[in-house]
Order: C-alpha cells, then sequence, then structure tokens
C-alpha cells in the first residue's frame, strides 16, 4: 500500500480503517506464519503464530508513520514475524544464547 492509499484510510474513522487493514493484510499474516512454521519446531502451532501477528497487524496499524517512507506492507511485514518470533521465544525456557550454541555444535 502507499503512503497516499494509507493516508486515505487514515482520515476514515479509526475503527473502520483498522477494520479494513485487518481484512486487507489478514493473509498476508497467514502467509508469514507458514513461512516461519517450517523453521519451528513441531510443537509450534500456526494458529498460535497467526493470532500473534493479528495483534502485531494491530499496532503496526497504530504505529505506522508515512512520512518514514516505508511501504505499509513492508513495515508490516516486519513487524509481523517480529510478534510471531517474540511470541516463540516467550514460550521457550531457554535463552537465545543456548540455542545459537547448540546449532554450532
Amino acid at each position: 500500500m502507499t503512503a497516499s492509499g494509507y493516508n486515505h484510510l487514515y482520515k476514515k474513522s479509526a475503527r473502520d480503517a483498522q477494520y479494513e487493514l485487518i481484512e486487507r493484510y489478514a493473509p498476508l499474516v497467514k502467509r508469514i506464519a507458514y513461512h516461519l512454521l517450517a523453521r519451528l519446531p513441531a510443537s509450534v502451532q500456526v494458529e498460535d503464530l497467526i493470532q500473534a501477528g493479528m495483534i502485531g497487524l494491530l499496532e503496526v496499524s497504530n504505529k505506522y508513520d508515512a512520512s518514514k517512507g516505508a511501504s505499509f506492507e513492508t513495515y508490516a511485514g516486519i513487524r509481523i514475524r517480529g510478534a510471531m518470533l517474540d511470541e516463540v521465544r516467550k514460550g521457550d525456557w531457554a535463552p537465545r544464547s543456548v540455542h545459537r550454541n547448540t546449532r554450532m555444535v
């Protein structure tokens, strides 16, 4: 979505704009979830990733600033993926350094 397209949505009421963004970018959340699922352990469920991604999408819709120069889709993709990874890390007992060291062995 271009900055002008996002500004058009922003001028609508905030609630209507969020609903429209969720409908438009829900497939992006699903695509990122399935892409990440291939690299995660079998214990991680795709529904959990999608839920975390949708929460990330809601946060993005409030924080996006078109004046920074990035397209909404690019910014949203990065933030959605980050929200999913944060959710996975939150459920893991081992610190990231332990996982990094086990890959080195």
